[in-house]
């Protein structure tokens, strides 16, 4: 989907995405939706070609912090990335037709253009 902004609306979206954890997610989920579990775990594992982009980081780069990671801190930045419509949670349906705890995420938003007029 792509959706249009004007300067009206464009904080919104600055504050969504102002930290890079939160566009290593974007990165994370852009092909296929993934579970919490899933973002956690690539995230800690930043030398992932998904998020981290420097061979050479040796743990000094923007994504060194990744490794230090905890649930809630992520389960706060998937929030917020949610609460700006860049991402949706669902709730996955496992077997038996019992709803996991656990939400797949899914990047809902394709291309966002900003009009400056």
């Amino acid at each position: 989907m792509t959706k249009e902004i004007d300067l009206n609306d464009i904080e919104t979206y600055i504050k969504a995405l102002h930290c890079p954890i939160r566009w290593d997610i974007i990165k994370i989920i852009k092909d296929e939706p993934k579970t919490s579990e899933e973002i956690y775990n690539t995230l800690k594992h930043a030398h992932n070609d998904k998020v981290a982009k420097n061979n050479n980081c040796e743990g000094l780069c923007l994504h060194a912090h990744h490794k230090k990671l905890k649930k809630p801190t992520l389960y706060y930045h998937l929030r917020e990335l949610e609460n700006a419509g860049l991402i949706e949670g669902k709730k996955l349906i496992v077997e038996s037709g019992i709803i996991s705890k656990e939400k797949q995420w899914e990047l809902i938003i394709k291309t966002l253009k900003i009009d400056f007029k």
